[in-house]
């Protein structure tokens, strides 16, 4: 099974910020030389960008039609409200500190 070599494990552990004993180093070039073999079959891939899926249905947006709705006018919406400030409805803090 092929490796990276140590410098490049080390440049990439320079890159991400780590440190690696002499042991990660021999297991993370395995690791990462399998990564990179992975995304090189990726690379490979020939994929048709013209016929490029973003969604598997042909579902439109349906939306209903514009009707005169009667909305509740402030005074009434607020007339069953039990503690009010203002034109605000007052709720009780159910928050945590």
């Amino acid at each position: 099974m092929e490796s990276l070599s140590r410098d490049k494990v080390l440049y990439i552990a320079d890159l991400a910020k780590i440190s690696v004993n002499e042991d990660q180093i021999i297991e993370y070039g395995y690791e990462l030389k399998k990564m990179l073999d992975e995304i090189e079959r990726i690379n490979q891939l020939d994929i048709n960008i013209d016929g490029f899926l973003i969604s598997p249905s042909d579902n439109v947006n349906i939306y209903r039609e514009k009707d005169n709705i009667k909305l509740l006018s402030i005074d009434e919406a607020l007339k069953n409200v039990p503690t009010k400030k203002g034109n605000y409805i007052e709720v009780v803090k159910v928050i945590n500190d």
